[in-house]
């Protein structure tokens, strides 16, 4: 599966854009001789991270003729500022996707980590036409939490509770989130993460979002890792039996599969299954390998209607 080979270098421009409610993007468009593909697609960051992260990804898409749109939620990096970030919850957030979907005319959302807890919330509200749970925080219900990450969380439970901001140690990123990004990469890119809401993460802690699967009504494809050491390989054959979607497991990526060595390939293989299911002049593309090594299959059904 998945292994077709990636398009030669299109050109791409990138800019910046702002929503009415000052919201920040990053956009990045192709412009050589790709075609151009009809759906826009929207990038939600996850926990302390921001469109920066999304770089290497858009470049890919763009090559497959996809004007992407990476966004940075409110109180991150320079987008819409907040008087308390500790403050922010999970309905801000979803708030803040939902303000930039719309702007984009029901997009293709592809969500990483909590993002991607929050493209499920705005797929249930019908904001999207399709959406891509990336190493994806799961739906209240499904249980993810590993003894480290629990002690981890211990040394943030002050701003968690009392709605402080909270920041990652750089130690605490590189062991749970950088660990198949190559060494000499590690610190500087665990500098890059900021400050996130001490509401959101006790939000998260005691279950996150409740996600009526009835209501997503849209295709899903769900992409786990097998080094992820936040939400494992079966958490998202969890994820996607609940949504009914496709789900492919990478072999040797982890959590931030979005910069890690080989990610690109990854990319590509979103852009191929947003051109299968969500663009209607290439409805019936497939052009992934069954037979490549670098993935495995989960539940790989189609989507399929919500039982009543």
């Amino acid at each position: 599966m998945t292994g077709s080979t990636i398009p030669p270098p299109a050109d791409v421009l990138f800019r910046d854009s702002l929503t009415p409610g000052g919201l920040t993007m990053r956009v990045a468009s192709p412009t050589g001789s790709v075609v151009p593909a009809t759906s826009p697609v929207l990038l939600v960051h996850g926990l302390a991270g921001g469109a920066w992260y999304w770089d290497r990804y858009q470049r890919v898409l763009a090559e497959h003729g996809f004007t992407s749109h990476a966004l940075n939620l409110r109180g991150h990096h320079d987008s819409r500022g907040v008087a308390d970030l500790g403050r922010v919850s999970l309905t801000d957030y979803v708030a803040d996707v939902s303000e930039a979907a719309a702007c984009l005319g029901r997009p293709v959302v592809v969500g990483h980590s909590l993002g991607g807890l929050l493209a499920q919330a705005v797929a249930a509200a019908g904001g999207v036409s399709a959406a891509v749970l990336l190493t994806s925080m799961p739906p209240r219900g499904i249980r993810f939490a590993s003894p480290g990450l629990v002690f981890r969380q211990l040394r943030h439970l002050g701003a968690m509770f009392l709605d402080r901001p909270l920041r990652g140690t750089p130690g605490d990123i590189i062991a749970t989130t950088l660990n198949r990004i190559p060494g000499a990469e590690q610190q500087a890119l665990a500098a890059r993460f900021v400050p996130d809401s001490g509401r959101v993460a006790r939000e998260l802690s005691l279950g996150g979002l409740a996600i009526d699967p009835a209501h997503v009504q849209v295709p899903v494809l769900v992409i786990s890792a097998t080094e992820d050491r936040f939400f494992s390989p079966r958490v998202g054959t969890r994820v996607a039996a609940r949504y009914g979607a496709e789900h492919r497991i990478y072999e040797g990526h982890a959590h931030f599969i979005v910069r890690e060595p080989g990610g690109e390939v990854v990319a590509a293989d979103i852009a191929r299954w947003i051109r299968s299911n969500c663009c209607a002049d290439h409805a019936s593309e497939d052009r992934s390998d069954p037979t490549d090594a670098r993935s495995t299959d989960g539940d790989r059904s189609k989507r399929r209607p919500a039982p009543g």
